[in-house]
């Protein structure tokens, strides 16, 4: 019997690296010998649980002819974490302050 390399599950939640993601989904598809987007675009949809499926439903409505690279950029940008601290401070302000307020 042979095995079968099954792809990730992700929440997006923020333990969870979607870099990481990318790099074990990249290796199932390679091992399985994927290559086609379209196929790629379908074994996908198993990946998303939870709040990332809610996402991902959201994205695909809204982009139905999206290339996988572009849903890889999309959900990198969704869930990712800041890659340094001014990241993590100037996301906090774009998503708190509204304009023509003040941090206080």
């Amino acid at each position: 019997m042979a095995n079968t390399l099954k792809l990730p599950l992700f929440k997006g939640l923020r333990n969870e690296d979607p870099d990481q993601l990318w790099f074990v989904v990249r290796d199932v598809w390679e091992a399985q010998g994927v290559t086609n987007d379209h196929i790629k675009k379908v074994t996908l949809v198993s990946v998303p649980q939870d709040r990332a499926l809610t996402w991902y439903i959201k994205y695909s409505n809204d982009n139905l002819h999206a290339a996988v690279a572009d849903i890889q950029k999309a959900l990198n940008k969704e869930f990712g974490r800041p890659k340094s601290e001014a990241e993590s401070i100037v996301g906090f302000k774009e998503i708190v302050m509204q304009p023509g307020e003040t941090p206080w």
